[in-house]
């Protein structure tokens, strides 16, 4: 690392000395000027050898935030300009890829262009049950097929006004495919199979569906107070934990159940941070709604008051490794029309990268809601119909990583929910899984290709242009919640256990 410093400052005299004005100055010749230049060449070339190493070089977008505050995180979608966390630093795209193979910069009246699409193969054994009024879960493919995806495109523009003025915007045209299920009712005439004078589940018959999303925007201003205070209208993702919304943030193809059922995943409205010194941060905001991609609500309110929440950000450890954690909350009425029962959570989450290779990191949320009611759930599920009453869940998962090879990494994580009062799935239950995950670094093996200069939430794990993850992922439940039964019939039997396999490809651009 002191060999690259070295280098950089070295590289940036040499480059001072050489612009017309400093060489007349200093008396050096045409032919001198020329050996200067040759030699910042090759100092560059160097340079570059050594990032392609696993020596990335932070480039910060705000000046008034020391580098060493925390590690730089990746923007929130496109690898644009977005509302950062506390302790995730935004950072510049050193080169676009476009620059690399030796196309102009991808820039209008300063306005900078970037992007991202996914596409995946997917295949599962069963689909989980989720009951229609808890939202939906994941289902790429359907059960016992082989499925091909087109995901996601996603596209941002950014631009930096001043050092104290920023402003960015990103769009999403996502396609999701989510399942859940229905009541057949005991007075139902159309038992679709399922028993007389029972009450029986069974999966809709949705198709994919395609969303055109405004997925993130900020106007950004950094007040002159202490060591700057950022004030940003904004959507922006909730910065607890490491997992993010967008694929090409995440270290796996698949999200955890803390990610998808126990926080809330974005938020819309005022949002402030603040660093007090290189190690401690603060983050507070004021949004319409809880947002999560379980329900796929929309980012506009649906009652009278707001939602409330903030992250204390901790950074003992930034250099030579970094370690990072916080505490944070949530808080806010979530129901239609009712602004008295709020739904509340805590969030605890930490990072630590010991090593360059080496990652590992994890999250516990604690939540709850009041005076919630439910519908009866029935076969196979069988639980009674609830009115009023409060519930609560938690649950935490435990990632690691780690670079077998410059191109290949390897993902681990295990996830436990307990939905205990079956409040956020909608059925009272204990959920693990199991996820293994190879990374193929694709855009690695190619020489003299520059970084993309962006890394994973709080981390120095770099993302790179081309990704490729290959998972499998063991789902298991305390309760008959999963089934492969076929739409629109009833659900007779159900199992404990799924298996899914992804194949998912992520570029970035």
């Amino acid at each position: 690392m002191r060999t690259l410093v070295t280098l950089a400052v070295l590289a940036c005299s040499l480059a001072a000395a050489l612009c017309p004005s400093a060489a007349r100055a200093q008396g050096l010749s045409a032919e001198e000027a020329q050996a200067l230049r040759e030699e910042v060449r090759r100092l560059n070339e160097r340079l570059n050898r050594l990032e392609q190493a696993g020596q990335p070089r932070v480039v910060p977008t705000a000046p008034t935030t020391p580098v060493t505050a925390a590690p730089p995180a990746a923007p929130a979608s496109a690898i644009s300009a977005q509302v950062t966390a506390p302790g995730e630093k935004e950072v510049e795209l050193r080169d676009n890829i476009l620059q690399t193979i030796g196309l102009p910069k991808p820039e209008v009246g300063g306005f900078r262009f970037t992007g991202f699409f996914v596409g995946s193969a997917n295949f599962m054994t069963h689909a989980q049950i989720v009951p229609e009024f808890a939202g939906g879960a994941p289902a790429q493919s359907e059960p016992g097929s082989l499925n091909f995806r087109f995901d996601k495109f996603g596209f941002g523009v950014s631009r930096s006004f001043a050092d104290w003025l920023h402003a960015g915007a990103a769009v999403e045209i996502e396609s999701h495919a989510d399942k859940h299920s229905h009541l057949i009712d005991p007075g139902t005439t159309n038992r679709m199979g399922c028993p007389s004078g029972v009450a029986c589940e069974r999966f809709g018959a949705e198709t994919p569906t395609v969303d055109a999303t405004l997925d993130k925007f900020n106007l950004t201003v950094v007040a002159p107070i202490g060591n700057g205070l950022a004030i940003s209208l904004a959507r922006f993702d909730m910065p607890f934990g490491f997992e993010r919304h967008d694929e090409i943030l995440n270290l796996t193809a698949t999200t955890s159940e803390v990610f998808r059922y126990g926080r809330p995943q974005r938020g819309t409205g005022f949002n402030l941070a603040y660093p007090f010194a290189p190690w401690l941060d603060a983050q507070a905001w004021v949004v319409n709604r809880w947002e999560s991609e379980t329900t796929h609500d929309p980012f506009d309110d649906n009652n009278k008051d707001k939602s409330y929440g903030g992250r204390i950000g901790f950074t003992p450890i930034s250099r030579d490794g970094i370690l990072n954690f916080g505490i944070g909350g949530f808080w806010g009425p979530e129901q239609a029309s009712d602004n008295g029962d709020p739904r509340w959570v805590i969030d605890v989450d930490a990072t630590w990268q010991p090593t360059r290779r080496l990652l590992v990191a994890g999250e516990f949320v604690y939540g709850g809601e009041e005076n919630v009611s439910t519908r009866t759930v029935g076969r196979p599920v069988d639980m009674p119909q609830r009115i009023r009453e409060d519930r609560n869940w938690l649950g935490f998962y435990v990632l690691g990583y780690y670079e077998l090879e410059k191109w290949l990494g390897l993902t681990t994580r295990y996830g436990y929910f307990n939905d205990y009062d079956a409040s956020r799935t909608g059925v009272r239950q204990e959920l693990h899984s199991f996820t293994i995950a190879p990374v193929f670094h694709l855009s690695r093996l190619i020489p003299d290709l520059k970084p993309t200069g962006v890394f994973f939430s709080r981390s120095l794990v770099p993302i790179d242009w081309v990704n490729v993850k290959l998972e499998y992922r063991l789902n298991y439940s305390t309760r008959n919640a999963f089934s492969d039964s076929k739409p629109n019939s009833a659900i007779l039997e159900g199992s404990d256990t799924s298996h899914q396999v992804q194949l998912q490809v992520n570029v970035n651009f």
